[in-house]
């Protein structure tokens, strides 16, 4: 039997996944008219990270980010997966989707405490860490990367290029084949890091899923107009790939 989460990940639109950034947007306050607008523009999945917020900043920004989506959108903002970043607590008490990177709460023990509706994404950026993810089962979406420096995250690791993600992809690619041969589905994959439109359209010929983007959108003087580029460099990429 398919776990409701993964069966949520493969549902969602993962071909533009923003990642919020409350000091590039000018405030955590001014993060909820970005991601309406990044949605507007084409942003399928909205990940809310914010390093320096408190626990109770998060809540309120989960919130408000439903409210004015629902405001903005009506029904089709229930198709829009919000995912907090690092803080499990967060996520337990607003239901809401989470992410961890290697350093945070492993997901075995993140998927313990949430249960199998919410979806869990993990940050890899190493064939070996895909692997592990792989084997533990317990996330739905793996964020590869980072593809390129960004100054979003200063704690990055070094730069995979398009050949590391190829290369973190292979052990998915070949996993996934085993999983449709046994009429299982997979984790879904998304790269993150540095990504402009031109490395979007690059990013979508390796077979990827989607692309992770903070900067792009979060400091655009228009976010719904450097999401639709970055959604339409991304298809076009997957149509030359």
């Amino acid at each position: 039997m398919i776990r409701p989460s993964l069966r949520a990940a493969h549902a969602a639109d993962l071909r533009l996944y923003h990642v919020t950034d409350s000091e590039l947007s000018g405030g955590i306050d001014a993060v909820p008219a970005v991601v309406v607008a990044a949605v507007r523009g084409g942003a399928g999945m909205i990940q809310l990270r914010d390093k320096h917020a408190t626990d109770a900043d998060l809540v309120a920004l989960v919130r408000e980010c439903r409210e004015v989506l629902r405001a903005g959108l009506g029904p089709r903002a229930a198709q829009i997966p919000l995912v907090v970043d690092d803080r499990l607590a967060v996520a337990e008490q607003t239901r809401c989707h989470l992410h961890v990177g290697q350093d945070d709460v492993p997901p075995s023990r993140a998927r313990e405490i949430l249960g199998d509706d919410l979806m869990i994404g993990v940050s890899t950026g190493t064939p070996g860490q895909v692997d592990e993810a792989l084997a533990d089962g317990s996330a739905d979406v793996l964020g590869i990367g980072p593809i390129r420096a960004t100054d979003t995250k200063t704690d990055a690791a070094a730069p995979l290029g398009l050949d590391g993600l190829a290369a973190c992809l292979a052990p998915w690619a070949a996993a996934r084949r085993t999983a449709g041969a046994q009429g299982r589905d997979l984790t879904c994959t998304v790269a993150i890091g540095g990504i402009d439109a031109v490395l979007a359209g690059q990013v979508a010929a390796t077979g990827v899923e989607g692309v992770c983007v903070v900067s792009r959108i979060a400091a655009a003087a228009d976010p719904e107009r450097a999401a639709a580029e970055l959604l339409a460099a991304f298809e076009e990429g997957s149509r030359r790939g």
